[in-house]
């Protein structure tokens, strides 16, 4: 026989073995991993599952053997389990496991798969923080991922719109849309018709709902329910809920209940939770309509369902809903009761409360009589709404405060009709009498004196509280509160975007004294550079600046005052130091968050620029 047909047939035979080696090794590890999974589901099952926190590790270890198929159907079984079991503790163990070393030697394919499956569990259960800090520390190596399959390149998708997902249910918009448009991008790579890009819009809509950008939000929403997905029925009552939502605050009440009747003629989504978001805003829509019996109606179930669900959002909202309608009713102490625990309880991934939560409790204690309390509450909406940016009706707390100071005005008169009464039983009305003008001036000079001392405080308390509302502490700037209010100005004409390079190293190390000193110099002579060209300077963030100015300046004398700045920096000790800028005018966006995102784009590209210019060495 000649030596290539040996060769030939020596290096089939070795093929063959080694494909049944692989064949041999696969079934071996799904066995393994089936008798692994029949002892967490027992375990689960059973009154004590702390084990199945130590064993799920190995298994997760044990499916980076299966293929593609099989390790993706071990990974459903165990989120459907764990959901089934209500393993919320093991969720979040799982989701600090897979970003650990121990988790290193897994394929990328089958470690994000886990992550995804874990995030979605982790949802599921609320746990929203501990979802975002796992996939915060694995961003960057998804994106430079290459998958091979298209069950991995949905995988690398799904994780970058899930974060997306995340960061607008904390209301960081603006961070979450790179996500979305990203994942939709790798979607549409997959298949032009992804089912996927039908949830994107979704999202996309739920972004923009809280963005109040409320056109953008309809426009998505009906966007998406043009390209629903065959049989896609999961997620239709939370998309009517947004549309209507989106509609609704466009002051077209009317509207939005057309369209929340459009679904109620065909509820197809079988989804409790979705369909709890879609009661909410569907009482929304009916308390703006003012038919207050059909919304307590509707207030009772969805109180209810949200129990059920255990969505601690959900059940806040529903909470509140039914509150202000008993108390509409006159049921002054249920709705107290529960907008009570409206306040406090727990609210998942926002950690906040609604300031419409503390202003609805407020007028509930007024009507009860309880302005001390009622003080209290509104001084947490206040709090709350300039956490939000939104103006704040101060006229509702003087209101307060002086019916509290009419009880104690009323205290004190009858104290002293006590010591008329005294006085006249003791037959000295005379002498009584003066001395009870004296104490009653004396009374009331000290009255006077304390309500203007409370007066004076509570301006300079006001005036206090309004210059930090729009200032930024460290430098003296205007805040990114007064950034949002100035951007919306018609005369500015020119937006620069700046962000100081080198913090990190100041602050690592010198300290972070030394950084704000840093930012504080680089506020002090930009400023200084910029006041006679009418510029108006905010922090926006850590060392990133907004520059807004009336007129556009040239590229060239922008360029100069920048570098000006930074030579001035160096010259104070910071010879490490550098920023990078981005110019956007107002004629090159229409709209303010485009605006804003392009001069952010651009000063991005100046520092990505500065980190792939060759050092001196290279060169």
């Amino acid at each position: 026989m000649p030596r290539s047909k040996c060769t030939q047939k020596q290096t089939l035979i070795v093929c063959i073995f080694a494909l049944l080696a692989a064949i041999f090794s696969s079934n071996s590890h799904a066995e393994n991993t089936e008798t692994l999974f029949q002892n967490i589901q027992t375990t689960s099952y059973s009154k004590d599952k702390s084990p199945v926190s130590d064993m799920l590790p190995t298994y997760i270890l044990e499916s980076n053997e299966l293929s593609e198929e099989h390790y993706t159907a071990a990974s459903s079984k165990i989120s459907a389990l764990l959901r089934d079991t209500e393993q919320l503790e093991t969720s979040v163990y799982i989701s600090e496991w897979l970003s650990s070393e121990d988790a290193n030697t897994i394929q990328n394919a089958v470690r994000y798969r886990w992550m995804m499956i874990t995030s979605y569990d982790l949802m599921f259960f609320s746990q929203f923080s501990a979802a975002r800090s796992m996939l915060e520390q694995a961003l960057s190596s998804i994106k430079t991922w290459q998958p091979a399959s298209d069950g991995a390149k949905n995988t690398q998708a799904n994780l970058y719109h899930i974060y997306g997902q995340l960061l607008v249910k904390q209301k960081r918009v603006a961070e979450a849309l790179p996500y979305f448009y990203q994942a939709e991008e790798w979607f549409k790579n997959i298949d032009a018709n992804h089912p996927s890009i039908f949830t994107i819009n979704v999202i996309l809509g739920e972004a923009f709902l809280h963005a109040k950008e409320y056109v953008k939000a309809e426009k998505y929403a009906k966007r998406a329910l043009e390209i629903i997905p065959k049989g896609r029925v999961d997620a239709i009552s939370y998309l009517y809920g947004i549309l209507a939502s989106a509609i609704r605050q466009q002051e077209r009440p009317e509207d939005a209940l057309a369209t929340i009747q459009e679904y109620l003629d065909n509820p197809v989504d079988p989804r409790q939770d979705y369909f709890l978001y879609f009661s909410l805003v569907h009482i929304e829509v009916l308390r703006d309509l003012k038919t207050f019996d059909i919304a307590l109606s509707l207030a009772k179930d969805t109180h209810h369902l949200a129990e059920k669900v255990g969505n601690k959002s959900y059940l806040k909202d529903a909470k509140r809903h039914l509150g202000f309608l008993e108390g509409h009713f006159g049921n002054m102490l249920v709705a107290e009761r529960l907008l009570s625990e409206a306040v406090y309880s727990p609210t998942g991934i926002s950690e906040s409360t609604s300031p419409q939560v503390y202003l609805e409790y407020v007028d509930i204690l007024e009507q009860l009589g309880k302005y001390q309390t009622a003080l209290k509450y509104y001084r947490y909406f206040h709090t709350a709404h300039t956490e939000e940016r939104e103006r704040i009706d101060r006229a509702t707390i003087a209101n307060l405060e002086q019916q509290q100071r009419n009880l104690s005005l009323e205290k004190e008169a009858l104290a002293s009709s006590t010591k008329l009464a005294l006085a006249e039983a003791d037959n000295e009305r005379a002498q009584l009498k003066s001395r009870l003008f004296m104490w009653a001036a004396i009374i009331l000079i000290w009255i006077a004196t304390i309500i203007l001392i409370m007066f004076v405080q509570l301006r300079k308390k006001s005036r206090e509280l309004y210059y930090m509302a729009k200032h930024d502490q460290l430098t003296g700037l205007w805040n990114r509160h007064a950034f949002s209010l100035a951007i919306e100005s018609s005369y500015h004409r020119q937006l620069i975007v700046t962000d100081l390079d080198g913090l990190k190293h100041y602050n690592d190390v010198h300290g972070h004294q030394k950084g704000d000193e840093l930012i504080q110099g680089y506020a002090g002579h930009i400023k200084n550079i910029l006041d006679p060209e009418g510029a108006q300077l905010f922090r926006i963030g850590g060392d990133e600046f907004a520059i807004l100015i009336d007129e556009v300046l040239p590229s060239q004398r922008i360029e100069h005052c920048m570098n000006l700045a930074i030579q001035r920096l160096q010259a104070d000790g910071f010879a490490q130091a550098d920023a990078s800028y981005g110019i956007a005018t107002r004629d090159e966006r229409e709209a303010d968050y485009d605006w804003v995102f392009l001069a952010d784009q651009r000063m991005y590209e100046m520092k990505q620029s500065k980190k792939n210019m060759p050092s001196i060495e290279e060169k």
